[in-house]
């Protein structure tokens, strides 16, 4: 038995004498698959579609950038330094609300995590975990942190930036302090 079936060519040949034309094919489909002996169908089989995971490249680029944020505030002396880092990952996390997927990609960057806590579903807090050297932020660091964050997202107006916000409240502590004043709602729901 042949490897393969094959269905004769037919061919046309043009009406006049030129014999150096190629012949056409007037069949498109020439060879078929070889059916084997216990399959069902002689067309390919298409592989069962799983769903693609396309959220956690992007996920894992946008944590990179944060962390090229955090190496440029480790690597400077100066007070500031530490608004580099938390601006970004405010930017982030307020993109991230504006289209409604703050927990779901907070909670999908601390799944990339090797060996991840438990944790609140907090994305200030998270991403701060997922973007930071657990050596250097602690987690009383990481809550202070967050906590200004979640202050500030809930009641900085639009158009200040955020180190302006933060140092005219009176800096991260004062932030901090001020955000157990407001009312105990999670704004990520």
């Amino acid at each position: 038995m042949a490897d393969t079936l094959v269905k004769p060519i037919q061919t046309v040949l043009p009406a006049f004498d030129d014999c150096d034309a190629p012949a056409k094919q007037t069949d498109p489909q020439v060879r078929r698959k070889v059916v084997r002996p216990l399959e069902l169908s002689p067309y390919p089989r298409k592989p069962i579609a799983r769903p693609m995971s396309s959220v956690r490249p992007d996920i894992e680029s946008e944590l990179a950038e944060i962390r090229r944020a955090f190496r440029s505030y480790r690597s400077t002396n100066s007070r500031k330094a530490v608004y580099i880092y938390l601006s970004k990952v405010f930017e982030l996390v307020s993109r991230w609300r504006r289209l409604d997927c703050a927990l779901k990609n907070a909670r999908a960057a601390l799944r990339l995590q090797a060996n991840a806590p438990l944790m609140k579903s907090e994305p200030f807090a998270i991403i701060i975990f997922c973007t930071s050297d657990p050596e250097v932020v602690d987690a009383k660091t990481r809550s202070k942190w967050s906590r200004a964050l979640r202050y500030a997202w809930k009641t900085k107006p639009s158009g200040v930036r955020l180190i302006d916000y933060i140092r005219s409240k009176g800096g991260l502590n004062e932030c901090t302090r001020a955000s157990r004043k407001l009312p105990n709602s999670n704004c990520f729901r």
